[in-house]
């Protein structure tokens, strides 16, 4: 009878296990995801180098991310733009709240070779 109490838990600690792991995959899925879209909104401000309420609502709707930069009307050649986009991503048992993954970026304005 208590092999079978032992086995039970057990069972409960390797699901709660496996459950962890899939956690740990998915938040590296989400930062990947980032990652890429990271590269692909460097590209956009290098090539228009202007910063403005306009760009900044284009790339949240289209990328599905949060945008944080300081406003840059006038760019210069080679000037450097640092922003960060995060996104949310709700755990299954890493955390009972939201986790915000957040990656932050420096890009060269007319530098897209």
């Amino acid at each position: 009878m208590s092999y079978k109490v032992g086995l039970i838990l057990s069972m409960i600690f390797i699901s709660m296990f496996f459950l962890f792991g899939a956690d740990l995959i998915s938040i590296q899925s989400v930062y990947s995801s980032l990652d890429s879209k990271a590269n692909n909104i460097s590209y956009l401000i290098s090539r228009s180098g202007v910063i403005d309420e306009e760009f900044i609502n284009y790339v949240e709707s289209y990328y599905y991310v949060d945008f944080d930069c300081p406003l840059n009307l006038t760019p210069t050649f080679g000037e450097e733009i640092i922003y960060s986009i995060s996104t949310k991503y709700r755990p299954m048992i890493i955390d009972k709240q939201e986790m915000t993954i957040v990656i932050s970026r420096m890009t060269v304005v007319g530098f897209y070779g």
